[in-house]
């Protein structure tokens, strides 16, 4: 299974998808709604599982909607993802987005990841009867 690290840089979406026995791909998205359209085809088409934090799923629409397409998305609590990255001394966004999509990988911290449901879309035509 493949699964992708999404972490908020300075000015773009940073994803690294990790898979068992292959190299690690490091994608970096622009902020526009293009390239993070673009990002959001690419995971549906190689079927990943995406991790990410509490704050950016609140934040931006792209998990909400790979969950809406079907992908399984995860939250990691802020604190938890903190620490890890200070543990560890991560400052560049992809070794922290790498560090994500590691996450699901270590039994006792994917007991801590939320799955994301999407949220209800609200009807688009009203009721005639």
């Amino acid at each position: 299974m493949t699964t992708c690290g999404l972490w908020l840089a300075r000015r773009r979406l940073v994803a690294v998808l990790v898979s068992a026995g292959q190299a690690r791909r490091t994608i970096r998205a622009a902020m526009t709604d293009d390239a993070r359209y673009g990002l959001l085809e690419y995971l549906t088409a190689a079927e990943t599982e995406i991790v990410t934090t509490e704050a950016l799923a609140r934040l931006d629409l792209l998990p909400a909607q790979a969950a809406r397409r079907g992908l399984t998305v995860w939250t990691a609590d802020d604190g938890l993802v903190a620490a890890v990255l200070s543990a560890a001394a991560i400052r560049d966004p992809p070794r922290a987005a790498a560090v994500l999509a590691r996450l699901p990988c270590i039994p006792l911290l994917r007991a801590s990841l939320r799955r994301l449901t999407p949220p209800c879309a609200p009807a688009r035509q009203l009721p005639l009867l």
